[in-house]
């Protein structure tokens, strides 16, 4: 596609500086963030961030062939007077994160029809997961996207781009999302964060399905507060699903009637699930027995997944999907009677040895909320004690240590602190915040992760329950500005080997 096609399709307000005459002997083959990988035939997007301003790099990406930028009308840096020393090249100027929502949408033309958004503080990466999941159960060929990279059971040659965040950047989710479409694959399930809402990273999608799974502390270093922290998350169905789409929402939330509203004043259809729920009733959960009721119809289906937030999860997916494909009542039924076969996400409640009669399980918790969740579902699994070991990720959210230490004193029988992703603060401070809120009685603190790993499956005893928390599916840990190989599967592999 050439930069002149390109121009002619741009609905909203720009700018254009430079040699405009030649646009259509311009190729462009590629669209770009980093001023790295700026080059010939690429548009470079100057966006202004927290820190940089993306514009100040035309002078850096020209010099590597890069023609073509498109920056900010909010920009402090001189362009025009860039224009006149590179009068070879082209300025567009407007709306940078608008402009780079429609530039991609207009370039990669052909993605999947269906796209499920999916945000919450807990249980994104296991409902797209299980949109997933459900959507291969019907035949349908379907991949998701988040935490956990492209995941899909379509054979693909191609190599997905691992931005390593929970919803890509922008311009990664778009070239992903266009791979998929290229294997036929048109029903995409994607994790979409606050951050990734604020900095949209799904702007110009067509979505048209909406998930909310709950709302509990997380992020507050990056949005301040948490009225900041909601309003990001609703940024979903104020902004990015259609008007006349779908909101599948937890009804048993405290957030449901002012999500609500949002929905009604844009004409969104709510599908709410839970206990408290119109449309999916929920009328038992009991140790992985559920009934619900849909569409005045009672269904039951069995699950060998632990936790009752793990079946609020499988009923958000099966709501999104059923939003989109109308299965009557037989169809329904097939398909919940094959909810046994759905697997849990990696590093969620994943139980990855046994020892002495003991279990232990690695988990993503990194949340109060979450880290609560898995406590309680560790006592309905162990016969004995609940062990828990984590810590708290360094630069982010401190106002939750203490809270994750009150809650692991109120519902482990032993705690072991230790050091979590501590990037560039101390660690020693970090596990200092978590412990000054736990028993000293029941309290043992082992900064270096492996040796607390090891101490901790040294010390089991029969019916005991391990869960070791915080990193689940991470094979790395970052400690200052490095990223070191830390596989927690494999490290606890190893020490039960050799204590075996």
């Amino acid at each position: 596609m050439n930069l002149k096609q390109i121009i002619a399709n741009i609905k909203q307000p720009f700018e254009i500086f430079g040699d405009s005459i030649n646009t259509s002997q311009i190729n462009i083959d590629n669209i770009s963030l980093n001023s790295r990988e700026a080059q010939k035939n690429t548009i470079f997007f100057g966006v202004i961030g927290k820190k940089n301003d993306g514009a100040s790099y035309l002078e850096e990406v020209s010099q590597k062939g890069c023609r073509v930028a498109v920056i900010s009308n909010q920009t402090k840096f001189d362009y025009q007077n860039f224009i006149v020393k590179n009068p070879q090249n082209i300025v567009i100027v407007g709306n940078c994160r608008e402009l780079l929502g429609e530039i991609l949408n207009i370039y990669y033309s052909s993605l999947p029809k269906n796209i499920y958004a999916v945000t919450g503080t807990n249980g994104k990466t296991s409902t797209v997961e299980f949109i997933r999941q459900i959507l291969e159960l019907i035949n349908l060929k379907s991949a998701s996207i988040g935490t956990l990279g492209v995941k899909t059971n379509i054979y693909c040659r191609d190599n997905f781009v691992d931005s390593g965040l929970t919803t890509p950047d922008i311009v990664s989710l778009y070239k992903n999302l266009s791979l998929l479409k290229n294997y036929a694959i048109d029903d995409v399930a994607i994790e979409v964060s606050s951050i990734g809402l604020e900095q949209g990273r799904v702007d110009g999608l067509d979505i048209q399905i909406g998930a909310f799974t709950n709302f509990t502390q997380d992020h507050l270093d990056y949005h301040g507060d948490m009225t900041k922290y909601f309003a990001c998350k609703m940024l979903l169905f104020k902004k990015v699903v259609l008007a006349q789409g779908f909101a599948i929402v937890n009804a048993d939330i405290p957030e449901f009637n002012d999500i609500q509203e949002i929905c009604q004043s844009r004409k969104i259809k709510l599908l709410d699930y839970g206990f408290k729920a119109e449309i999916l009733k929920i009328l038992k959960i009991n140790r992985g027995e559920v009934s619900f009721r849909f569409a005045n119809n009672i269904y039951d289906f069995s699950t060998n997944l632990k936790g009752d937030f793990q079946v609020y999860n499988i009923l958000c997916a099966l709501c999104c999907v059923l939003s989109k494909y109308q299965l009557n009542h037989q169809q329904i039924n097939q398909l919940v009677s094959r909810f046994s076969e759905l697997n849990p996400a990696l590093g969620r409640m994943q139980l990855v040895s046994e020892m002495k009669g003991a279990k232990i399980f690695v988990d993503f918790a990194h949340t109060p909320d979450a880290l609560e969740n898995v406590l309680k579902l560790a006592h309905q699994i162990a016969k004995n004690r609940v062990i828990i070991l984590f810590g708290c990720g360094g630069d982010r959210d401190a106002k939750k240590r203490p809270i994750m230490g009150e809650i692991a004193s109120a519902l482990a029988d032993l705690i072991i602190i230790t050091d979590d992703n501590p990037r560039t603060e101390n660690p020693e401070i970090i596990r200092r915040q978590i412990i000054d809120n736990c028993a000293t009685s029941k309290t043992i603190e082992i900064g270096d992760r492996k040796k607390a790993i090891a101490k901790a499956i040294e010390i089991l005893q029969d019916g005991d329950v391990l869960v070791i928390a915080g990193k689940g599916h991470e094979n790395y840990q970052i400690i200052g500005s490095q990223k070191f190989e830390f596989n927690e599967e494999q490290i606890v592999k190893d020490v039960v080997k050799q204590l075996s």
